[in-house]
Formats: C-alpha cells, structure tokens, sequence
C-alpha cells in the first residue's frame, strides 16, 4: 500500500505518570493506522511546551496536523493558524452545547472529544467520615489532623485554574463585558483567604501532578480539589479510600469550578492540505461510538459524545456519577483570546502570594495584565 505522504502528526500533552489518557490515545491511533493504512503518529510534550509551539506556528509554518488540546486553546487561532473546522459534520454525535466549547466568535476551530476537565473535591473517607463539603468542616478538623501530621486540604495554588473556585466563592469571574476582570476586591479577598488558610496550615500548595497526588495517595492530606481527568489514577491507587463531592462552601458561597472539553484542533491551516480528508476522517473515528467508549472504559474520561455519555452516566459507579453530576455545576471556562493573558496574570500574582502577601500577589497581577493588554483599565 502506498505510505508515502500518509503521516498524520497529532501533538498532545502529557502531564506525569497520573496522566493515564495518553494509552488510550495511541491505542485509538494504532488501530486507525491499521484500519484506514494511514500512519496517525501522537507526538506528547508538557503543557507548557504544547502551549509554545502552537503560538510559534505564524512564525515557523511549522506544525503538526492535529492537535489534541483543552477547549481554551482555541484561542490561539491567530498564532496557530488554525483551520475553520465544518462543525454540522459532528452535529449527529455532539450537541451544541459540546461544540460551541470550542468556537471563537461563532466560529468553529476545534471539535470536542472529551467534556469535563471540571475541579471536583477528592475526600478519603477514613479521614473525613462525611463529605466535608463547606470550609467550616476543614478548619473544624485542622486541629485533631495535625496532631495525626495529616494536612485538611491540599490544592495547586500555583495555578490559575485552581483558584478559580476560591475567586468564584467571593464572587468574582475573570471576565465581565468581553474583558478581563482580574484587578477587583473579589480577587483580593480571595487572595487573602487562601494567604490566611495557608498561614494556619489549613491548605497546603503542592504540585498538582505529582507532590499532591502523591501525598493524598499515602493518607498524608485529607481532601485534595482536584481535576475530574486524574480520577482514574486515585481510583486505581485508593480504592475504597476515595470519595467525591462538590467543591467546598466558602463563608456561605458555594465555590464553583470552571469546565471545558478538550479535543482536536488544526494548526498550520491543515485542512486546506491534501490530507483534510484523513484528517476528518480521524476526527470522525474519534467521536465513534468504539473509541468514545474506549475513553470512558480504559481511563474513565467523560465521552464528548452524547448518547456513550448518557450510557457512562445510566452505569457509572458513585464516585464517577458524582463527577458527571458536578459537570452541571460549573462554569464554561471562557474562550476570549485574552484568556491567555489572564491566566499568566493569575499565575503571577499566585507565585508572589505565599512570597509577601495579597496586596502585593494583586498589584503582581494588575502589572502583568496591563503589561500583556494595555487596552485593560482597572
């Protein structure tokens, strides 16, 4: 059969040995190579670098075919080149609602393969014996855990998208009127908060990929927020000693979590290249009723399909129906092209947090917002 120029390079990310969809993903690759006798090759990277090479690609014109990658990444359309992508073509296996998770102004420039990527709150049960699902019940039990040497709450406070559900307790949200809104009280109480609960060893920052997992996993942290994509690895690793609820109520404001999907981007415009029909024909396979399910079954990942989504959800076990059910009870995570801005923003002032203090972790962020976007004024 004729191989040449039957190489589709698809990017993904991998985020530590937690990270179990990569085996799902080359195993979906393998079988369309065998089946269809074009080479689909998944080439992964870390997040950060990911993220760099996609906004290289106006420079380099050098990019893969596809890439697999969290909704918010469809705003990198200008620097990635991406292709528009015919979403009626998906319309028979995702809802609009799915799709719309990666359009950009009304156009489509990704198709979903996955839904969630939503904050949930991971408790072991012989720590906590019920679901400690408001603030008061972490500090109510610091004292009695600390004498154990076991820490209530673990979270990755370095990162912006695990702080949202802190912003979002006083009140806050990133966005308002098409702009970002990331200098307000909201965020300074929320900062203060978090700066407070660390101070008195209620929540501890650890790595979110591996230093929190790894401590939860060994009994040495009670609850973790964490995402619903490393629930495969602590069911696998805990068993009985894992169980879900919903984010925290903070102060009497429930926290809520951000969501997206994530799926299947075209940099390089490579749907304009003598490839488009493959490549569609890929995204076709991926949100087939055999590979969908091969998600749900071999990782527990939360199908972008409908009707495999309304099977996962009908067969589940409780902890996995927890997860699908908390899906509700998140916010879209915004697409804006500035969403890049904000979170390198927020990431600074949560670098500086635990460093000096709220009020210096704020002006942090205000300088680096008006640094990246100089139309923003506070």
């Amino acid at each position: 059969m004729e191989k040449k120029n039957k190489e589709i390079m698809l990017w993904h990310e991998f985020d530590g040995p937690g990270d179990t969809s990569i085996e799902v993903l080359e195993g979906i690759c393998k079988l369309y190579t065998e089946r269809f006798g074009v080479q689909i090759t998944p080439q992964v990277m870390n997040i950060t670098e990911l993220t760099a090479r996609l906004n290289q690609i106006k420079d380099t014109h050098q990019g893969p075919h596809l890439a697999m990658v969290p909704a918010d990444m469809s705003s990198y359309v200008e620097n990635g080149l991406y292709s528009e992508v015919p979403g009626w073509q998906f319309a028979d296996a995702l809802t609009e609602g799915a799709l719309s998770t990666m359009q950009l102004d009304g156009v489509q420039y990704g198709i979903p393969v996955l839904r969630g990527n939503h904050l949930v709150l991971y408790y072991n049960p012989e720590i906590y014996a019920s679901a400690p699902t408001t603030w008061d019940m972490f500090e109510e039990a610091a004292e009695r855990l600390s004498a154990q040497g076991i820490i209530p709450i673990g979270a990755d406070l370095q990162q912006g998208y695990w702080f949202i559900p802190f912003l979002t307790a006083f009140g806050g949200w990133p966005v308002q009127d098409g702009k970002p809104n990331i200098v307000t009280p909201e965020m300074r109480q929320a900062l203060q908060f978090i700066r407070d609960k660390m101070d008195q060893g209620v929540i501890v920052s650890l790595d979110g990929s591996t230093g929190l997992l790894e401590q939860f996993i060994e009994g040495k942290i009670g609850a973790i927020i964490c995402g619903e994509w490393i629930y495969n690895h602590l069911d696998k690793q805990m068993n009985n000693r894992l169980a879900v609820c919903q984010l925290p109520v903070i102060e009497g404001r429930q926290s809520l979590s951000m969501s997206s999907s994530i799926g299947l981007i075209y940099p390089n415009h490579s749907l304009t290249s003598e490839e488009r029909e493959n490549i569609l024909s890929f995204t076709h396979f991926m949100l087939s009723d055999e590979c969908q399910t091969m998600w749900t079954l071999g990782v527990q990942r939360i199908p972008a399909q409908e009707e495999v989504l309304n099977r996962l959800g009908a067969s589940a076990m409780p902890n996995k129906k927890m997860i699908l059910s908390l899906l509700d009870h998140a916010r879209p995570m915004p697409t804006y092209p500035f969403m890049i801005q904000v979170w390198e923003a927020l990431n600074t002032g949560l670098t500086e947090l635990p460093l000096s203090n709220p009020e210096q972790a704020l002006k942090k962020i205000e300088q680096a917002i008006q640094a990246s976007w100089g139309v923003y004024k506070s």
